[in-house]
């Protein structure tokens, strides 16, 4: 039997506070830190963006990873569960948000699966490959300046003088060949021998997406170890989650200060800090655009609306202060973002003064930098197997953080809806991986990339942005912010001054977000990410290698993008479909439930100190805490009844 489960099978609780916090720092910081913010940026103006991603940061991320780790907290419940005992109608919002995490984690153990490969390269001893162009996946196209180095030292014995160029060493007598026009003139696009080694070697990748030709024999090895890695330690439970956290939520950022340190030493590392930091261009924070990506950014990159930071945070403590950690976790989140950006355009900008080519030609975001560029850049410094090690064990460490946080999701959503199966979680836990595993199977044939990438691209685009707004709805206008602020002060206790009254954890900051800001950005944000989505096409590569995915692998796209929001009205006529049998009035879908903790005072319209000592403790606080620990309300909770009775008076139920 694991920890999470007692011997009266109930949830268990985390090991202690820091192993929560480590956990949730561990799952929110993610591969995006390294690969898609640092890209962004440079798009956005460079450090001009900082300005509003971080106001973004504050007035919306901080927020709403606040509001889920609140809901968990108090309910001690997963989405799945929470939603339907706040108002049955919007049960579905909680399972979008395990639709999408699924299918997030679904591709998310691919990522893992490549680093592990890349791994396996480097400690054999074989890193080398993504250096040089005379391997059997390399093609024409490839060309590499180190090609070019090795061919006149080993012809001229001196450097310059001689080019490499399909496979042979060729005497230029100081006229270059160019080589872009011979491939150009062959229909070929120039490649580099870390390019053709991802897709040649690692991917085995075939010439379109319905070219299955069979499956690729590493990959499909590598995400079965990936996936039981998870899956061993979930089935442990969440005090074996919390344990591992406090080396994967750190040993990233060690690793992280040592490349910053060696990068920040490159030559041509200043270029690409100023392209990154210290030539903003403030003009662009009056584009809207910019606005939006920021946004955008902050949502995906500390996993709003996903559910995970909401199922972890419902193993806390009743009386948790939760709120310190949404700070400390929004905090951690944006300094790896910037700091990691710092790191990423130092090499970069190494990288374009080792090829003799601008800053703009080799920035990329996303696998291309991840598998492409830094490899690249790391096989021109010295002790280049060193430097790849580290780079790779930073991003599996961080990849498998992550996983955990979402194939948590999954399982903490089954057991709650059925309860007997706590017993035997680790079952469920093995069921899970182990389906999702085989769903994977088709990301490891010779065409998974471009299920990968049609995956990516899809399964979160309008429809996170959808059920944030259910989720802000639901809670700030259906459940009555009022309502909420209390269950909060129930929990963690009421402001002791002025300035906590405005910024605390239930102070007036909070509600004027959860009102009107944060609902307003996510409808933009939905309105442009609807409009991109209907107008965008779907491709993959560039140059003569660029491949258009075909209409129907759209329409496949669009049916992901709307697998999440199905859930919506499935369990709306669901829980109808259950009231109508039971011959109980329509009316009770959009109340309150009676295993919502607070049931009693909400129903009660006020409340004193005699109707809180009435209330059945187990309703409160489940009964696998310890009394004493669960039932030391805080003083101010009968010293502010008249202002309770004011706020629950102006609510909805």
């Amino acid at each position: 039997m694991t920890d999470l489960v007692t011997k009266h099978g109930h949830r268990g609780a985390w090991g202690s506070n820091l192993q929560f916090m480590l956990t949730c720092i561990g799952y929110a910081i993610g591969l995006g830190n390294i690969w898609r913010f640092p890209g962004l940026a440079y798009e956005n103006g460079g450090g001009a963006f900082l300005v509003p991603y971080l106001i973004c940061s504050f007035f919306f991320g901080l927020p709403m990873i606040y509001m889920e780790l609140s809901l968990g907290q108090f309910s001690r419940s997963g989405p799945g569960v929470v939603f339907g005992r706040l108002m049955p109608a919007s049960q579905g919002v909680g399972w979008g948000m395990i639709t999408v995490i699924t299918l997030i984690a679904l591709y998310y153990n691919v990522i893992i699966a490549w680093v592990l490969i890349y791994l396996f390269i480097i400690v054999t001893g074989n890193s080398n490959f993504w250096s040089t162009c005379t391997n059997e996946w390399n093609t024409i196209s490839c060309t590499s300046s180190l090609e070019d180095d090795r061919c006149s030292l080993k012809l001229l014995g001196t450097e310059g003088g001689a080019q490499f160029f399909n496979g042979s060493c060729i005497i230029t007598n100081g006229t270059r060949l160019n080589v872009t026009e011979i491939l150009k003139s062959l229909n070929a696009t120039p490649s580099s021998p870390a390019e053709e080694f991802f897709e040649g070697y690692v991917l085995e990748m075939s010439n379109g997406i319905t070219d299955f030709v069979g499956f690729n024999v590493r990959v499909t090895i590598a995400l079965a170890l990936a996936w039981s890695i998870t899956a061993l330690c979930l089935a442990r439970g969440v005090k074996w989650i919390g344990r591992i956290s406090l080396f994967t939520a750190t040993f990233p950022y060690i690793i992280i200060v040592i490349m910053f340190i060696r990068s920040i030493s490159l030559v041509g590392a200043r270029s690409g800090i100023d392209y990154y930091l210290l030539k903003p261009d403030f003009t662009s924070i009056f584009n809207p655009q910019t606005w939006r990506n920021a946004a955008t950014q902050v949502c995906y990159s500390m996993s709003v609306g996903l559910g995970a930071i909401l199922s972890l945070s419902s193993y806390n403590s009743f009386s948790h202060n939760c709120f310190k950690d949404a700070v400390i976790i929004s905090a951690c989140d944006s300094f790896m973002s910037v700091f990691g950006g710092v790191v990423v355009f130092s090499v970069l900008g190494f990288l374009a003064e080792s090829m003799d080519r601008e800053i703009t030609d080799v920035v990329q975001s996303g696998t291309g930098l991840a598998f492409v560029a830094y490899p690249e850049a790391m096989s021109r410094m010295p002790l280049p197997w060193l430097w790849s090690l580290l780079f790779f064990v930073m991003l599996f460490i961080l990849g498998i953080s992550s996983q955990f946080g979402l194939s948590e999701v999954m399982c903490t959503a089954i057991c709650d809806i059925c309860p007997r199966l706590r017993r035997y979680r680790h079952y469920v836990v093995f069921c899970v991986c182990g389906s999702l595993f085989a769903i994977g199977l088709i990301m490891c044939t010779h065409a998974g990339i471009y299920y990968f990438q049609l995956i990516d691209t899809y399964c979160a685009s309008f429809s996170l942005m959808v059920i944030i707004l259910g989720e802000l709805l639901v809670v700030a206008y259906y459940y009555g912010v009022s309502n909420f602020i209390e269950d909060i002060r129930m929990m963690i206790g009421y402001p002791k001054n002025r300035f906590s009254a405005i910024f605390g954890p239930s102070g007036y900051y909070l509600r004027i977000i959860w009102l009107f800001f944060a609902p307003f950005l996510v409808s933009v944000i939905l309105v442009f990410a609807l409009k991109e989505q209907i107008e965008f096409k779907l491709t993959r590569g560039r140059g003569f290698r660029t491949y258009v995915y075909p209409e129907w692998a759209s329409l496949i796209g669009w049916f992901l993008s709307c697998l999440s929001l199905m859930c919506i009205p499935v369990f709306l006529y669901y829980n109808y479909n259950k009231l109508r049998q039971t011959k109980r009035n329509w009316k009770e879908l959009f109340r309150v439930q009676k295993k919502w903790p607070s049931y009693n005072r909400i129903n009660s319209g006020k409340m004193g100190e005699n109707k809180m000592s009435s209330l059945r403790r187990d309703e409160i606080c489940p009964s696998d805490l310890k009394a004493e620990e669960a039932w030391q309300m805080p003083a101010e909770v009968f010293r502010h009844v008249e202002e309770l009775n004011t706020d629950l008076s102006n609510s909805k139920f």
